[in-house]
């Protein structure tokens, strides 16, 4: 058995990327190996689109819904208010989007994308559905259903609070 707890390849070889793997704790490490694949793969194809990495995410949710409040992106991105104004403040200076105060409540800051960032849209996107076709090639539709539905239950059972 491999580090990973994969028997290796059909020659008998390791596999070539072998995770850690954490006894009493198996699925949490393939979980970790998958984020750790997953994101470097959707890294190197958004940067092969010009797009960085969160950028994409500000981007897309901007074209599905038209100008926000920040505070509206801080909440949709899980991150904390100074991570995400340091994102749109390096988007700002990439022309991506603006930010301005809210005609109705001068302390809110209202996010658009702007002429560019329009434009990086496709290319966002494009990237995202490419990762979801390498991530699903190997899976059968039913495979795929099955995954979504584990992960969700997986993801609520995470975020319920402990009594």
């Amino acid at each position: 058995m491999t580090e990973s707890g994969d028997a290796g390849t059909k020659d008998g070889s390791p596999p070539l990327h072998v995770g850690t793997s954490i006894e009493g704790a198996p699925i949490g490490s393939l979980l970790l190996q998958v984020l750790r694949a997953h994101a470097r793969v959707g890294t190197e194809l958004l940067n092969e689109a010009g797009v960085a990495s969160p950028h994409e995410i500000v981007l897309l949710y901007l074209d599905a819904h038209g100008p926000v409040p920040q505070t509206e992106l801080v909440h949709y991105m899980g991150r904390d208010r100074s991570t995400v104004t340091a994102t749109l403040q390096a988007m700002e200076r990439a022309e991506l989007v603006t930010r301005s105060p809210s005609p109705s409540d001068k302390r809110a800051m209202i996010v658009r994308l702007t002429r560019k960032g329009r434009n990086a849209v496709p290319r966002a996107l494009a990237a995202w559905q490419e990762l979801e076709r390498r991530t699903t090639r190997t899976l059968s539709p039913s495979q795929q259903a099955e995954l979504m539905t584990a992960l969700a239950a997986v993801r609520d059972a995470l975020n319920e609070t402990s009594d």
